[in-house]
């Protein structure tokens, strides 16, 4: 898990709500937030964002769907 001071240093931010902002407008995500308003991000997590983000996400196969009428 990211400490606060990680969070700082990816976002630029200070505030809860300007990073939980950073988030959405760099990764298009919604960060799960404690009671407090602090932003609760796994490494793991913003690893997956960057990767995709970057275009090395695994992406999704279109499911084959084949008809059979008997």
């Amino acid at each position: 898990m990211m400490t606060s001071d990680q969070l700082v240093d990816i976002t630029g931010k200070r505030r809860f709500s300007k990073q939980a902002e950073w988030f959405k407008a760099n990764y298009g995500v919604d960060v799960v937030r404690r009671d407090d308003g602090s932003v609760v991000m796994l490494w793991a997590t913003f690893q997956a964002l960057d990767a995709r983000k970057a275009g090395l996400g695994a992406v999704a196969a279109k499911p084959r769907v084949a008809l059979h009428y008997d």
